[in-house]
């Protein structure tokens, strides 16, 4: 081996181009040949080294020793182009047959292990990819093959990986195996091309989601009878100067210091996603409603065809205005939906009980102008709701005794117009509880004297009583139906803890509204894989949490061998480790190879 200086110049321009390549020298019938082995780029060693480091990388990839230990920075640079080298003559290299007896002499001492990969996740997620037909809905989109290998890293990424796509495309070069799963080297996977394709995911969203609910329906068998529809934020890093979305408001994360927007996600009853859209961090949650509806009744081709029959929208409070009730009615659906008024009484009388055990429910259902008011009354409910109350209640009055203890000391502030200022805003920080709360302030010229305070203990019982109404059209519902219907929504708040804790939809480190929506589809798209996983693990009597199939999976990698024969020869044996307990369980389960890809064998 030796390397070669090659210079180039394109035509027109005149900065010349220089890199090196690692040459061989063989023979053939015809006389002496050279092939190109690997591109090195361009070397910063000085001339009177080069060949000292082909010689080194010689050396290490036929398992040579050596009888003078070359510079300790030719050596690292060395084992960084051997790895290279072997890792591309192993791609090319042929499939061993499954059943082989292949004996070998070997030194046991030169046995070693190089460039493990996680290959037991990426395998079950592929497995997804490919069953909900996601590879053949972009190439009929116009998607290019490299294209659909580039989307099924990102939303793969994003499922076992959750990070940025900078991280994404590191996790696909150092730690993932799923360049071999894709049959495709991702080594020089530039970052600005899974921003394209990001691009390119979030242009094609609609048609995208249409087609990939028609395929859910029909392999699942969906019914698609229930909407459920809900809504999240999450925060940008940055000032997001270039967002018209990114906006300042009200933050389920308490990061109110960042520009937010807003994720709006339809699902059906059996947790698949439908639709989603971003809004701006500031809209007001029940004005989304009626942009949702009319997505879902677009004509076919456009958006999602809505199924025969009536179906039932289950929304929580936030959304679940008078007008918006009514626009749902108008559109022809029913709808199902927390109460915007808490219960001012509590009925003694009447409760039935719909669930036992741990957690009890019980519910008196009471109809109203053609409408359903299900009471409903949650021991879990109620126990946290008490201690809510208790907090809340303490922290209060503690504000109260040093308001009180400043007005009394010398020194403390006694000005009557400071006092009420502090008074409103512990009111203000503490608003559930102060308004069960009269307070006195007697003023002596402009200044208060003393303050005095009662709590009415009857009316915070029954505000904190774990009590609540739902609401619905549905009269021919009972008790223990209109509850459960709504308990659905439990589903999309599943969805989005599963979004935002394990598949990355927080933070995101984009600037422009076109990556910061493919961000957030991408997230999307991962949930959908998991959804079908998760699915079909659950038909098999398996309930485990997607983080523990993520970390167990992950187990499972793919290695490669080397070894010197007794003939001098160096061996890389490339093979997925053997699968463990948990591995058959959901391999099993899922119908495919314990094993994922075949074993690959290169002398040397």
């Amino acid at each position: 081996m030796f390397i070669r200086e090659v210079r180039k110049k394109n035509p027109g321009y005149e900065k010349v181009f220089v890199y090196h390549h690692l040459i061989e020298s063989f023979r053939t019938s015809r006389g002496p040949r050279q092939r190109l082995l690997l591109d090195l780029g361009r070397l910063a060693l000085p001339r009177e080294e080069w060949k000292i480091l082909a010689n080194c990388i010689e050396d290490i990839t036929t398992g040579k020793q050596w009888l003078i230990e070359p510079p300790q920075h030719i050596v690292g640079l060395a084992q960084h182009y051997a790895q290279l080298l072997i890792k591309k003559e192993m791609n090319s290299a042929p499939l061993s047959p499954e059943v082989e007896r292949d004996w070998e002499t070997v030194d046991l001492n030169s046995v070693s292990n190089s460039e493990s990969r996680t290959i037991g996740g990426e395998a079950v997620a592929y497995h997804a990819y490919n069953k909900l037909g996601i590879p053949r809905i972009l190439a009929e989109l116009g998607f290019s093959q490299k294209q659909i290998e580039q989307t099924a890293l990102l939303v793969i990424g994003r499922l076992l990986y959750p990070r940025s796509e900078r991280k994404t495309a590191l996790w696909a070069k150092r730690i993932s195996g799923l360049g071999e799963i894709l049959n495709t080297n991702l080594e020089h996977l530039p970052n600005n091309a899974l921003y394209r394709t990001s691009d390119l995911l979030q242009e094609k969203q609609r048609q995208i989601e249409t087609r990939l609910a028609e395929r859910e329906r029909g392999l699942y068998s969906l019914e698609e009878k229930i909407i459920l529809y809900d809504l999240t934020n999450t925060y940008l890093t940055g000032t997001a100067c270039k967002s018209r979305k990114a906006r300042r408001g009200r933050s389920k994360q308490k990061r109110n210091n960042c520009p937010l927007v807003t994720l709006a996600l339809v699902l059906d009853e059996d947790g698949f996603p439908k639709e989603s859209r971003t809004f701006s961090g500031n809209v007001s949650e029940p004005q989304t409603l009626g942009e949702i509806l009319e997505e879902l009744e677009r004509e076919p081709g456009a958006q999602l065809p809505l199924p025969v029959g009536k179906r039932t929208v289950v929304i929580d409070a936030g959304i679940a205005t008078e007008d918006n009730l009514k626009l749902i009615t108008r559109k022809g659906y029913n709808y199902i939906s927390v109460a915007r008024n808490r219960p001012k009484e509590i009925p003694q009388e009447g409760l039935l009980l719909i669930k036992e055990g741990k957690t009890s429910i019980e519910a008196k259902r009471l109809e109203q102008d053609g409408e359903v008011f299900l009471y409903c009354q949650s021991s879990a409910r109620a126990a946290k709701e008490q201690a809510m109350m208790s907090l809340f209640q303490k922290r209060f009055e503690e504000g109260l005794k040093s308001i009180t203890e400043s007005v009394a000391k010398k020194g403390g502030i006694k000005k009557y117009a400071r006092v009420m200022e502090r008074l409103g805003r512990l009111r203000e920080k503490y608003a559930p509880i102060s308004q069960f709360y009269q307070i006195e302030v007697q003023q002596e010229c402009e200044k208060a004297k003393a303050i005095t305070w009662s709590f009415d203990q009857g009316k915070a019982q029954t505000r904190f009583s774990g009590s609540y109404y739902v609401r619905t059209n549905r009269r021919e519902l009972c008790e223990e139906e209109i509850w459960s219907l709504y308990m659905m929504l439990t589903q999309v708040e599943y969805v989005f803890r599963c979004l935002k804790s394990e598949l990355g939809l927080r933070p995101i480190y984009h600037q422009k509204d076109g990556r910061i929506e493919g961000h957030l589809f991408i997230s999307v798209l991962a949930y959908h894989l998991m959804a079908a996983i998760l699915r079909e693990l659950k038909r098999k009597g398996i309930n485990h949490r997607w983080e523990t199939i993520k970390d167990q999976m992950a187990t499972q990698v793919r290695v490669t061998t080397s070894m010197t024969t007794k003939k001098g020869e160096r061996v890389y044996i490339r093979q997925t480790t053997e699968p463990e307990p948990f591995h058959y369980e959901i391999h099993r389960a899922l119908g495919i190879l314990p094993k994922p890809l075949r074993t690959k064998r290169l002398r040397v």
